[in-house]
C-alpha cells in the first residue's frame, strides 16, 4: 500500500508542473512621465525594471477639456516592457534608445481603448491665469498576447495618477 501511495504522490507532483509560466505584474508607480515633444507617456514600477509606454498621436494630450477616447492601434501603441536592470528617467526620451539595460520581454497591446480626461490648471495665486493642463489616463478592454499565445486582458486599468503639463512645456 505504501508503494502505491508513494507512486500516486510522485505522479501527482510531476503532472502538476506548469512549466515556466509567469504572469507580468503590471504593478506601476503612480507617477506618470512623459516626453512631450515625442508624444510618449510612460509609467514604471518601483525598481524601474518594468514600464508601460503609450505612444500618442499629435495633440491627443490636448487643450480641449473633457474626456476623449482613442483605440489602440499601430500608430497609437501601448507597450509593456521588462528590462534586465532599472531604466533612468530619460530612457524613452532619447532619439536613439540606449543599448543597456536590455529589454527581456516586450508585449504590444493588440486592442483596447485609451481614455484621456483633460482639465485646465490655474495659478494658485491668480485663479484666472491658465498655467497648464491636467490629464488622467485609463484603459479599457486592453489586450496583450504573450509569445506563447497566452492572453493578458484588463477590463479597466489606471495609468498612474493624474498628471500636469505646464503650458511652457
Amino acid at each position: 500500500m505504501k508503494k502505491l501511495l508513494t507512486l500516486f504522490i510522485a505522479f501527482t507532483i510531476v503532472s502538476c508542473n506548469d512549466g515556466d509560466f509567469s504572469v507580468p505584474d503590471f504593478d506601476f508607480e503612480d507617477e506618470v512621465y512623459g516626453c512631450w515633444d515625442n508624444n510618449i507617456v510612460y509609467v514604471t514600477n518601483s525598481s524601474g525594471t518594468e514600464a508601460m509606454v503609450i505612444t500618442l498621436i499629435d495633440d491627443e494630450l490636448g487643450t480641449e477639456v473633457g474626456t476623449a477616447t482613442y483605440d489602440v492601434s499601430s500608430t497609437r501603441e501601448v507597450v509593456y516592457r521588462i528590462f534586465n536592470d532599472g531604466i533612468d528617467g530619460n530612457y524613452f526620451c532619447q532619439a536613439i534608445p540606449p543599448t543597456t539595460p536590455t529589454v527581456t520581454t516586450e508585449l504590444i497591446a493588440e486592442s483596447g481603448t485609451i481614455s484621456i480626461t483633460t482639465s485646465e490648471v490655474y495659478d494658485e495665486d491668480d485663479d484666472t491665469e491658465l498655467t497648464g493642463y491636467s490629464y488622467l489616463i485609463t484603459f479599457s478592454h486592453l489586450l496583450f498576447y504573450e509569445d506563447d499565445g497566452d492572453r493578458i486582458f484588463f477590463e479597466t486599468l489606471a495609468f498612474g495618477d493624474e498628471f500636469e503639463v505646464d503650458i511652457d512645456d
